[in-house]
């Protein structure tokens, strides 16, 4: 077996392996299988999107992670970035680095030439996909905006399955084309650039070719932070940048919980929803700028499992897509990327290319900035984890889902080490999310009757998740001596994976 591949949809996990197969290694795939992901999960990341946070472990090697994340325009300052933004069109659009971040990564870790890693995507966007859940539903959303009509040419497919949605994209395609032929600098210092800045001029925005010449420099690849807990080395993307700082709190909250009583235990259940509320509670808290560069992450996590403070809850919504990786060698990638915000980002394209952009400048609403080479970064959730055992066993998971990203892969993660659960298991399991001590949401259905009647004693008001909370799957990698395992999301948004 060369590899495997999840993603959101089965043509970004076939893009990956096709990959593999041709010489290709796990960051190779990686790449392939985002860019693929750009054209057959176009609601969520595209071209045109932001990010993003590519883990990259390697045997006997800390875990590394190429951050391409949210940055703004030159010439803003925090106090002229938290204003209100349009919900659509060039004012509300960040600088793409999708582009630039699969770029990094390719002159840093792949074994291909770059043209090998775009043409699937090319060949997607000129033959066609099947809409994936979350697709179908954004293009019902907005089928009679004008960048539908532009990028897409829909049609119905049913060919052997009831009626679903499928589209090509021509324009996208081009695009594409011209990426493979001219390289990753060519999206920013060619055309794409000059047509997005004019239409940002025109909606009274300051985006400015120059920055889009510049994006490439706010990439980086740094060495992943990391927590120990009970065996297991978590890696997640740093901490000032994202939700990593969550998921290291809750999986150590977990194996507390887990030590005293079994994680599937309706007590336990409620612990862990508690102490997830604290941890929410104390990033809330996180000082003016986010900044984590002198903290000490075990110093964190037991102040936040400590917290007793009642901040309200923020509002939460986030499209995003997330895909892992492995090759024969056992390198192990996961990799997260968004459009930000809502269905199709910012719902608008560039003029002639098929590129929506992404909805980036809500993230800097009311939110706290990280500064970096004089530039301002946007906070956000995306968590992409890679966790390594002392068995020699490594897995990769990640998902959408706001500030459930954190919760999810956490849970998932001590159901599958702590609760003793497969990964397949694991990551069907029942997932909880708390943000304050008077509201938590489950997924009452798989968590059982036992466990919400525990949680209704505890919790003044205990919702039903549903598939909607989630925006798209969680899927998750195990590679270990004896093989390799793919797990998949089996919700309303369900995951796929290919084996090389």
């Amino acid at each position: 077996m060369t590899g495997a591949i999840t993603a959101s949809s089965q043509e970004a996990a076939d893009a990956g392996v096709c990959v593999l197969r041709a010489g290709g290694n796990a960051v190779d795939a990686a790449i392939a299988a985002a860019l693929a992901t750009c054209v057959a999960d176009p609601s969520n990341a595209g071209l045109g999107g932001y990010g993003g946070f590519m883990l990259v472990a390697r045997h006997g090697e800390p875990a590394r992670c190429v951050q391409f994340p949210l940055c703004a325009p030159s010439h803003e300052s925090p106090d002229t970035l938290a204003r209100e933004y349009p919900e659509s069109g060039p004012a509300c659009s960040a600088i793409p680095n999708v582009v630039a971040g699969l770029g990094h990564a390719a002159r840093e870790f792949a074994a291909l030439p770059w043209p090998a890693l775009v043409q699937p995507a090319i060949e997607l966007a000129r033959n066609g996909v099947v809409a994936n859940a979350p697709t179908q539903r954004a293009l019902e959303i907005c089928r009679g905006l004008r960048f539908v009509a532009e990028c897409f040419v829909l049609q119905q497919d049913d060919a052997g399955h009831a009626m679903r949605l499928a589209f090509r994209q021509p324009a996208l395609a081009a695009t594409l084309e011209s990426l493979a032929d001219r390289g990753p600098d060519w999206f920013y210092d060619g055309p794409l650039g000059r047509a997005a800045e004019r239409a940002s001029q025109d909606a009274g925005s300051g985006v400015s070719v120059a920055d889009w010449v510049r994006q490439q420099d706010t990439v980086e690849t740094v060495v992943a932070p990391a927590l120990e807990c009970e065996g297991l080395r978590i890696f997640a993307p740093p901490l000032e940048l994202t939700g990593s700082p969550c998921v290291f709190a809750m999986y150590a909250a977990a194996s507390r919980i887990g030590a005293r009583t079994p994680l599937s235990h309706e007590t336990a259940i409620t612990e862990l929803a508690e102490a997830m509320a604290s941890i929410w509670q104390h990033r809330f808290a996180t000082s003016a700028g986010n900044d984590f560069s002198s903290v000490d992450i075990a110093a964190w996590v037991e102040a936040a499992l400590a917290c007793n403070r009642e901040t309200p809850a923020m509002p939460d919504t986030s499209h995003t897509a997330h895909l892992n990786a492995v090759d024969r060698d056992g390198t192990i990638v996961a990799l997260t990327f968004t459009h930000g915000h809502a269905p199709f980002g910012g719902r608008w394209a560039i003029p002639g290319s098929g590129v929506i952009m992404n909805a980036g400048m809500h993230n800097f609403t009311g939110a706290a900035v990280v500064e970096r080479r004089k530039r301002w970064f946007g906070v956000s959730n995306m968590t992409p984890t890679i966790a390594i055992d002392g068995e020699g066993g490594r897995v990769a998971i990640g998902c959408p889902g706001a500030r459930r990203i954190p919760s999810n892969i956490a849970m998932a993660l001590a159901w599958h080490r702590l609760g003793g659960y497969g990964l397949q298991q694991a990551v069907s399991a029942g997932r909880l999310h708390a943000e304050d001590r008077a509201r938590v949401s489950c997924e009452t259905a798989r968590l059982g009757a036992a466990s919400v009647e525990a949680l209704r004693r505890r919790f003044s008001v205990v919702e039903d998740e549903t598939g909607e909370s989630y925006y798209g799957p969680l899927t998750a990698i195990r590679h270990a001596p004896a093989g390799i395992d793919l797990a998949l999301d089996d919700r309303l948004f369900k995951g796929f994976g290919a084996r090389g």
